[in-house]
């Protein structure tokens, strides 16, 4: 009992200090412990749910292929552009995959930046949160019912921070799972801190897929209640299709994205009603007011550094039909001034909500893994119905082979652009090289950093001051490579 009303008075505690709410019984002035449903519901709302500032993943944005630096960083205060800004040298380390990119982990951090303040350690602060609420919950006073949507959600977030905290420090499942991927604790004991990494596969196998399908398994006779920021059942089922993707198999991937649409997941048809996701702020495609949206959660997954401005990188640009596709109108992608500046309406950094797991996700899983299993009508047909949805007088197309798997990923590509997803399916996609341009001063020359196929930093080191403080965390060889050296363009 002790033990509990510490683990759990801990947690809570940090959770008041930043609240405005006061759910939980004060016991004493040292312990402060949930008793209901209710309690526990908030408890993990506030200390395991993804918020509005953590775990921060926005620094992988600057290592993708949609990424460009400014070459003359040009602003309305500064019409004759600038570059070099304390924001591109900080953030360059990241964007030419140098060794030593964790060290700064891409927040203006020193390279002495204490283990605490990483977002390696934010992911496990949140996981934190999911373990407390997963230990006690079955003691809880409310009904069933309400046990396990509590218990469900948990598992679901749990399995979530763990299926994004492998893909960023563990070997692609596909490539190398017996690759050492993260650390695993499932419960809350705060004691101990010398914890070895698990291979990606069991990360995978037996916590991630295993959490999803017993949240899935508890949720199922619930009613699905929507847009209250909690994970429902679609949602679950669409992180589901996206974990048996990633694992390569496709018949259950297709089977997850068949039950999301059971529990009424829809596609928002651009071409014919746009204005659904229309506010008097402009578009927002994600956030609640998109029928698509099924959980909305999480800081912004694209770094907010004009200096590498989101949607400027002209071989992504070039992708687009900007004149009939509504996505380019409704992502903020056109180019708005002299300054070469977009408004991007995906959400950029700052403290409010930037990611979601939404319909057209479930949709782009499910055509993939048709094209992928040898079910190539299926997929060709599902792409052309959702290219009708989003592009003014799309004709059919007829493709197949790698023809189609690349146009399916093309429109992945385009559909889930600055969402978080790049990075991880360039992982799983054969980790293809990738060239960024940096130029450091005004009339300098420009540099090209080259991410070679296969390289090791597609597999992104520890911070340094992590694996100071857990002795027997093994470090990434990507964290050996050396100085990257940019060839004059």
């Amino acid at each position: 009992m002790k033990n509990k009303i510490f683990i759990l008075g801990a947690i809570a505690g940090s959770f008041m200090l930043g609240s405005c709410g006061s759910f939980l019984e004060e016991e004493s002035q040292s312990e402060v412990i949930p008793k209901t449903t209710s309690d526990f519901s908030e408890l993990l709302l506030g200390t395991g749910y993804p918020d509005e500032s953590a775990p921060n993943i926005s620094f992988i944005s600057l290592m993708d292929d949609d990424c460009a630096h400014f070459l003359t960083y040009a602003s309305p205060w500064d019409p004759e552009g600038t570059v070099g800004t304390s924001n591109a040298i900080t953030q360059f380390p990241i964007y030419s995959w140098q060794s030593t990119l964790a060290d700064y982990d891409g927040y203006n951090s020193a390279i002495n930046e204490t283990a605490s303040s990483t977002v390696y350690a934010q992911f496990y602060s949140k996981i934190l949160g999911c373990n407390a609420v997963l230990d006690y919950i079955d003691e809880a006073i409310g009904t069933q019912d309400d046990r396990d949507r509590v218990k469900a959600e948990a598992l679901a977030v749990r399995a979530l921070l763990y299926f994004q905290l492998v893909n960023i420090y563990g070997e692609p499942y596909n490539h190398n799972k017996e690759a050492l991927g993260v650390p695993v604790r499932l419960i809350a004991d705060l004691t101990e801190k010398q914890i070895e990494r698990s291979t990606v596969g069991y990360v995978y196998e037996e916590v991630i897929l295993k959490d999803l399908l017993e949240a899935a398994r508890l949720m199922e006779s619930l009613p699905v209640m929507r847009k209250n920021y909690r994970i429902n059942q679609p949602a679950i089922h669409i992180l589901l299709s996206r974990v048996y993707l990633y694992m390569e198999d496709y018949k259950a991937c297709i089977a997850e994205v068949e039950k999301a649409e059971k529990q009424g997941i829809e596609l928002l048809n651009m071409v014919n009603n746009l204005d659904a996701i229309l506010t008097e702020n402009g578009y927002a495609p994600i956030s609640y007011n998109n029928p698509e949206v099924e959980w909305f959660f999480g800081p912004s997954a694209v770094a907010n550094h004009w200096e590498y401005q989101p949607g400027t990188a002209p071989a992504f640009r070039v992708l687009w039909d900007q004149v009939n596709d509504q996505r380019f109108l409704a992502y903020g992608l056109e180019v708005v001034d002299e300054a070469n500046t977009v408004y991007l309406r995906k959400p950029m950094g700052g403290l409010q909500l930037g990611q979601s797991i939404r319909s057209a996700e479930a949709f782009l899983n499910r055509m993939e893994a048709y094209a992928l299993s040898g079910e190539e009508g299926l997929a060709l047909a599902e792409l052309n119905a959702f290219r009708k949805a989003r592009i003014i007088g799309y004709t059919d197309v007829s493709l197949s082979g790698q023809t189609l798997l690349d146009e399916i990923r093309l429109e992945r590509r385009k559909e889930l652009c600055f969402e978080g997803h790049r990075w991880f399916d360039l992982r799983r996609q054969g980790m293809p090289e990738i060239k960024h341009t940096y130029k450091a001063e005004k009339g300098g020359a420009v540099y090209e950093y080259v991410l070679k196929q296969g390289d090791p930093m597609y597999t992104i080191p520890f911070p340094n001051s992590v694996v100071l403080q857990n002795r027997a965390l093994v470090q990434n060889s990507s964290r050996e490579m050396g100085e990257r050296q940019g060839e004059i363009k």
